[in-house]
């Protein structure tokens, strides 16, 4: 995690972020068991346990009472517009979340009713997802495995594919979508977010990223919309619609945040 703390100092001035102030009464509650107070012993053991996963960039995250772990990001926010995407009621849905860092994505999934939820996650933060899991018992398959690992005969198709924040961290970004693709059902939903080049003048362009970008060294490629689009059509995926556009973390260039829709064709994805 000393890469990923040094990037997050980088970006925010400090490698333990504590993320916003937040009344635990509005925030999701992601098992109907979490305790409304807790004792100061086992308040103080949460505590301890969260502070030693640092940094925490998803949230919030109620463990219970008062106790909320903040996080970096406003995972919240951004499922006001991922919501209104998908039905009140996944019952019976396979939903694969590629990326899932500390697991905020699949919880909600759980919430909603997915049959059964796995989510992805190769890096350190698959300690976070598992450490909220014992809390939760949501019933989400945390895997510590990246999406090169995913394979159809092994972990079935899925009706519903989510990947947010990952192809721009990709060395070969069609790699990732081809593979996403192997993984839907067809007729199957994948909802893709990305950071994306802010000029529209771009839109057709890839933008190759050679050093870092907001003091992450992560970053690759970033595509313009239009580009990232064909890249999904040519995947074998029919793009259906686009939504939940912000703006992205400010660097060299502008860059935005967004979604994609798209449909598994029964087409195979081009060669």
């Amino acid at each position: 995690m000393a890469a990923i703390r040094a990037a997050v100092e980088r970006q925010s001035g400090t490698e333990r972020p504590s993320g916003p102030d937040l009344d635990a009464e509005s925030l999701v509650r992601f098992s109907a068991g979490l305790p409304a107070r807790l004792d100061e012993d086992e308040r103080r053991s949460l505590a301890r346990r969260a502070e030693e996963l640092q940094p925490w960039l998803q949230g919030p995250f109620l463990l219970g009472g008062d106790l909320v772990v903040g996080g970096l990001w406003r995972n919240d926010q951004r499922w006001v517009a991922l919501g209104a995407q998908l039905e009140a009621d996944l019952s019976g849905r396979r939903v694969l979340d590629v990326g899932c860092n500390a697991g905020y994505d699949p919880f909600m999934f759980r919430l909603r009713g997915a049959e059964y939820v796995l989510g992805c996650e190769p890096y350190e933060f698959i300690r976070q997802a598992r450490f909220l899991e014992s809390i939760y018992q949501s019933g989400a398959d945390f895997q510590q495995i990246g999406w090169q690992e995913l394979d159809p005969a092994r972990h079935g198709r899925f009706d519903l594919v989510h990947c947010h924040g990952v192809l721009y961290h990709e060395l070969d970004p069609i790699g990732l979508l081809r593979r996403l693709a192997d993984m839907t059902e067809p007729g199957g939903t994948l909802l893709l977010g990305s950071m994306m080049v802010g000029d529209r003048r771009l839109a057709e362009h890839v933008r190759f990223v050679p050093t870092e970008y907001y003091g992450d060294g992560t970053w690759w490629w970033v595509p313009g919309q239009l580009a990232l689009r064909w890249m999904i059509q040519a995947s074998g995926f029919d793009v259906v619609g686009e939504f939940g556009e912000s703006p992205g973390p400010p660097g060299e260039f502008r860059t935005i945040n967004g979604y994609f829709r798209a449909t598994r064709g029964e087409r195979a994805p081009a060669s």
